[in-house]
């Protein structure tokens, strides 16, 4: 996902908050992306480690298939590294809610 169509997103999606995720979605080609403040992580290492996270669980979810022609792009809101079993919760309870809408 190029920036372009990410400050689209951004600006024009829909929003969806589930802790410790912020949610942007829109009807798209069906992009995926995540993105770590290195406000909130100084350390490349951490930032990497819940990028990480968020991947495997969008993947582990059924992310690609759920969202279908849904452009989302996952922010990380949250001021610690959750373990990876709350980021998963997270993100299954955010693909519901894109189901259901």
């Amino acid at each position: 996902m190029n920036e372009r169509r990410i400050l689209s997103l951004l600006r024009t999606g829909q929003v969806v908050f589930r802790y410790p995720l912020k949610v942007c979605y829109q009807e798209g080609e069906g992009d995926f992306g995540v993105s770590v403040p290195k406000r909130n992580f100084k350390r490349a290492v951490r930032r990497n480690l819940l990028k990480r996270r968020l991947r495997e669980a969008w993947r582990r979810s059924g992310g690609p298939g759920a969202a279908g022609n849904l452009d989302v792009f996952i922010y990380y809101i949250g001021k610690q590294v959750e373990d990876y079993e709350r980021i998963e919760k997270s993100v299954s309870q955010v693909l519901d809610d894109l189901a259901s809408r």
